[in-house]
């Protein structure tokens, strides 16, 4: 299986750790549910992915490429500065958009899609960092 497609599935599996609590603070509606969500995701799509590249297991690919821990964690903190700089610079277009208008179930679609394409997005990105990088790329 190519390394791409390897990552991609991972996510996945990640996921079911890294998704499920924030989708289940937000879905309570409360005051605060937003911001319990936002910082239970931020929190664990941090540690999830880092801790899971340490793992020995933790390889990509027919060559068993590795991702370094340090770059997961700098691509995870890039990833969320150009989400957040979308955010700010459309903050006005996406409060006026039609998809808060649309049943809470797919909104929550839309959010756990969100939340795993930023997973494999920065997953991808910091496997192709790592091999540009000099030193250990596979496992032996």
């Amino acid at each position: 299986m190519s390394w791409w497609r390897d990552i991609l599935r991972q996510s996945v599996f990640m996921c079911f750790f890294i998704i499920p609590i924030p989708i289940g603070a937000y879905t309570i509606h409360s005051g605060s549910s937003a911001v319990v969500a936002m910082v239970s995701y931020v929190f664990l799509s941090l540690v999830i992915p880092v801790a899971y590249v340490g793992c020995q297991d933790a390889s990509f690919g027919p060559q068993g490429g590795r991702i370094r821990r340090w770059v997961m964690a700098l691509m995870w903190f890039i990833v969320f500065a150009a989400i957040g700089a979308f955010t700010a610079f459309m903050g006005v277009y996406w409060k006026a958009a039609p998809f808060w208008e649309w049943p809470t179930i797919g909104r929550d679609v839309v959010f756990i899609a969100g939340m795993y394409g930023e997973i494999s997005l920065t997953m991808l990105l910091a496997f192709v960092v790592s091999q540009l990088l000099p030193g250990r790329k596979e496992v032996k």
